[in-house]
């Protein structure tokens, strides 16, 4: 009897060993501007993102996968709507969390701040990189990579100049400037999850395809 009891010690053990190993800390770059409860959050996005990818692209190369998806991001590929969606306890999670707000904001709460009026109606409600939230300053200051740097610095850039850059044509750029061996970076991969997939999500899989939208012009 001991001798089983301790069998099932060794195994209980071993699997909760296996779920610590296979848990992503691809948020780990925000600990020094977001809670250890926002942190797991993300990292649960993280991982059901790219559970959905190796599901869908039927493969075990993670790098390859995010790859793919940027690609076919970037071409308006069908195959990128073909990916799971995401779970609704995630999306509330996100959504009521402190973080969704130092993420992502409305494109009229961002470039219409002093001029109500002259609000493109069709755009209110569009989620965009939030310019002067924690999440984009919080890691322009902590990540190394510069492909990345420069991606950031963009959306920076162009938020000050009251310029948004479409999502395709972000994912354009981000993927023909992306090394191979970048798509093993963890920032690469949050990035990707967070600024792609599941702003899509929230902007309910609507994508503008112009290139870049100047807010004042009709």
């Amino acid at each position: 009897m001991k001798k089983i009891a301790i069998l099932i010690f060794i195994t209980i053990t071993s699997l909760g060993c296996s779920q610590t190993d296979n848990k992503i800390d691809y948020a780990a770059i925000l600990n020094s501007c977001f809670s250890e409860n926002e942190i797991e959050i993300l990292n649960e996005a993280c991982t059901l993102f790219e559970t959905n990818l190796m599901e869908h692209y039927e493969s075990e190369s993670k790098s390859n996968n995010y790859k793919l998806y940027l690609k076919e991001f970037k071409s308006h590929d069908k195959q990128v709507g073909e990916i799971k969606k995401p779970t609704k306890e995630i999306l509330d999670k996100l959504k009521n969390s402190n973080v969704f707000n130092e993420i992502w904001t409305t494109f009229s709460e961002t470039y219409y701040e002093d001029d109500r009026k002259n609000q493109p109606k069709s755009k209110d409600n569009l989620y965009v990189i939030n310019p002067k939230g924690k999440y984009l300053k919080c890691l322009i200051d902590n990540q190394k990579n510069e492909t990345i740097n420069e991606f950031l610095m963009t959306i920076e850039k162009f938020s000050k100049e009251k310029y948004i850059m479409t999502q395709t044509v972000l994912a354009k750029g981000l993927s023909e400037s992306l090394k191979a061996e970048d798509y093993e970076d963890k920032t690469v991969r949050f990035i990707i999850a967070l600024n792609f997939y599941y702003q899509l999500e929230f902007n309910d899989n609507r994508r503008i395809t112009i290139k870049t939208i100047l807010p004042f012009s009709n």
